[in-house]
């Protein structure tokens, strides 16, 4: 690959699009747009955290460690934290993607799981009878100890749970061509996971969903979780986020604040399609502390 930097190769643009530094309150992933010229690569060889391609137009490939992947218009690929890899565009024209980048400087969310020995819970309240138990309980009227206590215990279930991800991501995929992209879905089952953990893909940091939106549906409850963008693909209607309702249309980004209650409206006659980048459930905001003397 090029020694040149990106920015300086002829044929090779970049727009950043939402990142800190465009005052956007996001702090676990950016989001840009990158052109590759007609037979470029994408810069030296590099590492970074988490990122995923979504691809809009040419053909390439995506060299990651000592894997090859062939990618063009519509499909995703993975790249994970600290391997190094580069982009080649195989054709004659510009080879442009979407980026959903984890932010530099962070850190990947790798938990610390607790768990006993199989042996020691034996005797131990199966998880159901214990959640059962524990809606009666109040937290506030607990000891130390029983506090600790029922933390610790589930802490040990969401180990396995914890363990069992980790399995899958040994799987090490890297794409999702095209034809695997539901381009319609159920009414009743709009979204549909293509990235994450559980489906094989090393990835801590966010996750990639599609949701399909039928004509002329309204969330009737709103909903809130870590960071997220979302990228339309198709249709157009509002997206409601926190007390504003923004009017979106193929084409567009919104970005959608950690805990902040949001819904989807599509008044018109055709579905809606769009990507969730969303930070992984279970990970926390990184905002460093600095010191101001």
């Amino acid at each position: 690959a090029s020694r040149v930097h990106p920015t300086q190769q002829e044929g090779h643009l970049l727009a950043r699009i939402i990142s800190p530094e465009l005052g956007f309150n996001i702090h676990t992933f950016r989001v840009f747009k990158r052109q590759i010229g007609g037979g470029g690569v994408d810069g030296a060889f590099h590492t970074h955290g988490d990122a995923v391609k979504y691809y809009l137009e040419g053909k390439g490939k995506e060299i990651i460690d000592d894997q090859e992947v062939e990618v063009s218009p519509g499909d995703l690929a993975f790249i994970p934290a600290n391997i190094w890899h580069g982009t080649e565009n195989t054709g004659d024209e510009p080879m442009v993607f979407i980026a959903f980048h984890q932010i530099p400087g962070t850190h990947l969310p790798v938990p610390a799981s607790w768990q006993y020995h199989a042996d020691d819970l034996s005797e131990h309240e199966s998880i159901d009878s214990r959640l059962v138990t524990m809606a009666k309980e109040d937290p506030a009227a607990m000891d130390s100890a029983a506090l600790y206590s029922w933390r610790q215990h589930l802490l040990h279930e969401l180990g396995v749970l914890d363990d069992e991800f980790n399995q899958r991501r040994k799987a090490k995929n890297y794409l999702v061509p095209r034809n695997e992209v539901p381009w319609e879905s159920p009414a009743d089952n709009q979204t549909t996971m293509l990235i994450a953990p559980e489906l094989g893909f090393d990835i801590h940091t966010l996750q990639l969903s599609i949701r399909v939106v039928p004509p002329g549906h309204s969330d009737d409850m709103f909903h809130s979780h870590g960071e997220a963008v979302h990228y339309y693909l198709s249709g157009q209607g509002h997206q409601i986020v926190g007390n504003e309702s923004l009017a979106v249309e193929t084409g567009d980004l919104v970005f959608v604040p950690a805990g902040t209650a949001h819904g989807i409206q599509n008044s018109t006659g055709e579905p809606m399609r769009f990507l969730i980048a969303e930070q992984l459930p279970g990970t926390y905001l990184q905002q460093p502390v600095i010191s101001q003397d």
